[in-house]
């Protein structure tokens, strides 16, 4: 007699029967599920069916044919959906291995229904799908590996080398396991690398070679096959060195190998996703940090464009204009990952924060990093997630790898179901005009069509000169463009066409980039006065860039970063300077992330690599000159200003003399050993009483592009001390020693220059005195014997390197001497004198103004601050604690001691000559300024205004006088 079954709830009727598509095939299948559970399990269940749950219930049985059929075959799971997805038993059953291939699967199926389940509860579960199906699959992974090797060790031992010790087998994933963010019927990219070779220890020895690639088979046949229970993951091994041709196992060195010789674009893109997920992850991390360099190139790699176009093509083509594939199709997900791929290949050399697996996190650390908007970083994202959601719904239809949007009407209601959108019309619309909103964004940023050529004879010129004898009448050609000397500009294309580098050397790519690139110099060059000189040095850069051809794709591929290499052209220093050193063009292009905080920890790592004296000097000064020549360039195109650039400048300096110093008295140190205490005590301190006070501009955090350095050394050390090394020296020696040491670093010419130009003729009785100063004879020097210009130094000295308590007794007395009551009568008429004095000697051309030196310039301010310095502090004594003359102009006026009219004369003529000694010395101009100039005039009015104030501060006619 057959029992009969409690019918099902009535929630659950009506929410079947609310259903727009399959409502009496989900109620079948609601109602067959229901009948299959026993007693307990429906009163279990009964106790959950709220409204909600019965709905969603209904949605998602409608959403998944695949998911109602599990339901009906596997009903009890109806009684754990909301629990934890990923809970594998297999490895329980691991004695048997068919036991354990079908408890895999069904491991597979439940966490598959808890997933779809949870999934449909709304948008915001995204993360958590992508998530937990990743974890699925990782843990799939480790246990049928785990069963494998077991299996394989039982008949043929465990791997091991030479020496005996155990080989090392890893799996990297690729794709959007690498990426966690498997999607719901993914396949699973996976690569197989073991350590090295040799031969199992079983009682059936294998090479290693054989052993793995066992090993490998039989975990893809775990994973892959297809039973009765179903699959556990389709797995694709096509991403593997030389493809299906390939071994399905590599060893790590042959993968390194791979990659260096044969490794191809669209490879670099896979290996952005590249993770390891089972066997030993140690191991795994280690072959990717092995080969990172692969995918990510230490330059900016524009060469990353012509992969992805390449591929993009092909995936067009295969596709058509009006694919239904939101996968490969225009504006799908692949377009937005290729929009975060190329921008982490071509930036992820220089940038490590962009290096992310992830395709959200990627988009995260492009918009962090500035190289997308806020609005197109959070367009994309928003685009990616819908995307990935309407690929889940499609694939959990029939748990079929599936991105093929619904050709019918009954598919798109099932979509819209899945998708909790009342309105299937509606649905379609919207996902095609977000396709076609995210494949416009997607050409913007890396499909830009090149502009249509407008003149043929731009390509006609450049051809000619590669195939034309050098006697060619070029003129006609040329005569657009207006060069002054047609005939000299023919020749330099011609040689230039004609040279080794270009004509035998360039690869295909590289000429074809040339192709790009030439035409465009003909309008480019046009900025230029006279154009000749622009051709001129577009083509000297360019020569210097074809021993290292990928970065032509720098200009090539980018036509911003092209006209902004052509405006620091226009300065002659900074063209001679990037021909010099054409590897700086990508910190150009990265030169927002210049960050003067770092300097001393990128030096650090600069100078790792070094292994001799030789070697850290030379890395010392390239460092210093790649900087500055960024500096020169932020400034060049009005990134910097003058004050910005001078402290920068002075910064770098600074860095470099503290380096510089630490090997000298490393040197002084292992030479000479230490120095008794400068109390005169015996113990002797490995740290020298020793400190640098800089002077000057760069005392003042003011420095220019063309200024040298003025120093002051300072020691403490017992009269009487002796050093303790295998050389022993006095105490004055050994400093004086130290001092020459340094100053040597620091001027040494090597092949990469000199770090600094060195002024010591501020230090006590100037070049007649010791190279090295006592701290008592320098101080009494300051307190008894110094003349007036000798206290106006000391306005913008301040301690930049050496002993801690040597530079802060510095500090105190600069304080002491500059707060020191003056008459101020006597003081003015010293400055006007030592002023009269220096016009006497430095005689300035007539018809010119000199920045420096003529009246009303540079020196006229500086001696204004220094005399207001010097007789106001005794009053004002927290304007000792300045050293900046434009920041001491302000302090100034806030004393009270100038009016804000002649601080504002002041500050506005001090920006107006450093900014103009800055752009002369780029131009390789002289700092004399012709009176025919365009910028003379605006040069006399300002030292007008600074006469007029040295007239009203000084109470004198110095300007009559001088």
């Amino acid at each position: 007699m057959t029992t009969a079954h409690p019918p099902l709830p009535e929630p659950c009727r009506v929410a079947a029967g609310a259903l727009v598509t399959d409502g009496p095939l989900v109620l079948a299948a609601m109602q067959s599920a229901w009948d299959a559970l026993d007693d307990t399990e429906r009163a279990t269940l009964t106790a959950r069916l709220s409204t909600e749950f019965c709905a969603h219930w209904a949605q998602v049985a409608c959403a998944s044919p695949y998911w109602r059929r599990l339901m009906q075959r596997h009903p009890q799971w109806l009684l754990d959906l909301d629990a934890e997805p990923v809970a594998l038993e297999a490895g329980a059953e691991a004695g048997d291995e068919d036991r354990f291939l079908r408890a895999l699967r069904r491991d597979r199926q439940h966490a598959m229904a808890r997933i779809i389940w949870q999934d449909l509860w709304g948008p915001e579960r995204l993360d958590a799908t992508l998530t937990a199906l990743t974890r699925l699959a990782e843990a799939c992974l480790a246990s049928a590996l785990d069963f494998g090797q077991k299996l394989l060790a039982q008949r043929h031992g465990l791997p091991r080398n030479e020496a005996g010790a155990i080989v090392p087998f890893a799996v990297l994933a690729m794709g959007k396991l690498g990426g966690c963010e498997l999607n719901l019927s993914s396949d699973i990219d996976l690569l197989f690398v073991y350590g090295e070779g040799g031969q199992s220890d079983g009682p059936l020895p294998l090479d290693l070679g054989e052993y793995f690639q066992r090993l490998a088979r039989w975990l893809i046949r775990a994973l892959d096959t297809n039973t009765d229970e179903g699959f556990v993951f389709r797995v694709d091994t096509r991403l593997r060195p030389f493809g299906d041709v390939g071994p399905l196992c590599v060893s790590a060195a042959a993968l390194e190998q791979y990659y260096q010789a044969h490794g191809r674009d669209w490879e670099r893109f896979a290996w952005i996703k590249a993770r390891p997920v089972a066997g030993d992850l140690s191991f795994g991390k280690q072959i990717l940090a092995d080969n990172l360099h692969f995918a990510y190139r230490r330059y900016l790699d524009f060469t990353a464009l012509t992969g992805m176009r390449e591929v993009k093509a092909l995936m067009d083509l295969e596709q058509g204009p009006n694919s239904r594939n939101l996968k490969k199709g225009r504006g799908g997900i692949r377009e937005i990952e290729f929009i975060c791929q190329a921008l982490q290949l071509i930036h992820g050399g220089r940038l490590p924060a962009l290096r992310q697996h992830n395709t959200l996190a990627a988009l995260a650390a492009l918009r962090s990093a500035g190289l997308l908007t806020p609005a197109d970083a959070d367009f994309l994202e928003s685009s990616y997630r819908l995307w990935r959601r309407v690929e889940h719904a499609l694939q959990m239809v029939e748990d079929r790898q599936t991105q093929q949007l619904p050709d019918n009407d009954a598919a798109w209601q099932r979509l819209a179901c899945a998708l909790a959108c009342g309105d299937p019309a509606r649905l379609r619309e919207a996902i095609r005009t977000r396709r076609e909103q995210v494949h416009a964004l997607f050409r913007d940023l890396l499909l830009e069509d090149p502009e249509p050529e407008d003149n043929p004879k731009k390509a006609e010129l450049w051809q000619a000169a590669q195939a034309a004898a050098p006697d060619f009448d070029a003129r006609t050609l040329l005569a657009p463009w207006q060069f002054v000397d047609s005939e000299a500009v023919w020749e330099r294309l011609h040689r230039f066409a004609q040279s080794r580098n270009v004509a035998v050397r360039l690869s295909r790519r590289g000429r074809q980039r040339l192709d790009q690139l030439l035409p465009r110099y003909l309008d480019l060059c046009q900025g230029f006065s006279p154009p000749d000189v622009g051709l001129q040095r577009l083509l000297d850069l360019t020569e210097a860039l074809l021993p290292h051809a990928h970065y032509l794709a720098l200009p090539a591929e980018n036509a911003d970063f092209l006209a902004t290499v052509t405006h620091l052209l226009h300065s002659p220093w900074l063209a001679q300077a990037l021909v010099r050193h054409p590897i700086l063009l990508d910190d150009l292009l990265s030169r927002q992330d210049r960050n003067p905080s770092l300097w001393r920890q990128e030096l650090a790592a600069e100078l790792a690599g070094a292994t001799d004296t030789e070697e850290r000097m030379d890395a010392l000064r390239r460092f210093k000159n790649s900087e500055t020549l960024l500096l020169a360039a932020d400034f060049w195109t009005e990134g910097l200003d003058a004050a910005s650039l001078g402290g920068h400048l002075s910064e770098l300096a600074e860095v470099a003399i503290q380096q510089a110093l630490q090997w000298a008295e490393a040197d002084m140190l292992e030479r000479h050993g230490s120095l008794p205490g400068g109390d005169g005590n015996s113990s002797t301190d490995p740290v020298p009483a020793f400190a640098v006070i800089a002077y000057g501009k760069l005392g003042g955090r003011e420095m220019g592009l063309a200024s040298d350095l003025d120093l002051v050394f300072l020691y403490d050390a017992a009269d009487d001390g002796e050093s303790n090394g295998r050389i022993p020296l006095s105490s004055s020696a050994w400093f004086a020693r130290l001092g020459q040491r340094l100053i040597h670093i620091l001027t040494l010419p090597t092949r990469a220059g000199i770090l600094y130009e060195i002024d010591m003729r501020l230090r006590p009785s100037g070049q007649s005195g010791p190279l090295v100063s006592s701290w008592t004879a320098f101080a009494r020097y300051q307190r008894e014997s110094a003349w007036t210009w000798e206290h106006q130094a000391l306005c913008r000295a301040r301690p930049i390197a050496g002993s801690p308590e040597l530079c802060q007794r510095f500090a105190q007395l600069r304080r002491e001497i500059l707060c020191r009551s003056r008459q101020t009568d006597a003081l003015a008429r010293d400055i006007v004198a030592m002023r009269q004095r220096i016009h006497a000697t430095k005689k300035i051309p007539a018809g010119r103004f000199d920045l420096k030196l003529s009246p009303g310039g540079l020196t006229d301010i500086e001696f204004l601050v220094q005399f207001a310095m010097l007789s106001s502090c005794p009053t004002a004594p927290q304007l000792s604690e300045q050293h900046n003359t434009g920041v001491l102009i302000a302090a100034l006026r806030d004393a009270g001691t100038w009016t804000a009219a002649q601080a504002k004369i002041l500050e506005e003529a001090l920006g107006l000559f450093r900014y103009s000694e800055n752009r002369r010395w780029l131009a390789l101009a002289s700092r004399s300024v012709a009176d025919t100039d365009p910028e003379s005039g605006a040069l006399h009015e300002a030292a007008e205004g600074v006469l007029r104030a040295w007239r009203e501060i000084l109470g004198l006619r110095a300007a009559q006088e001088s």
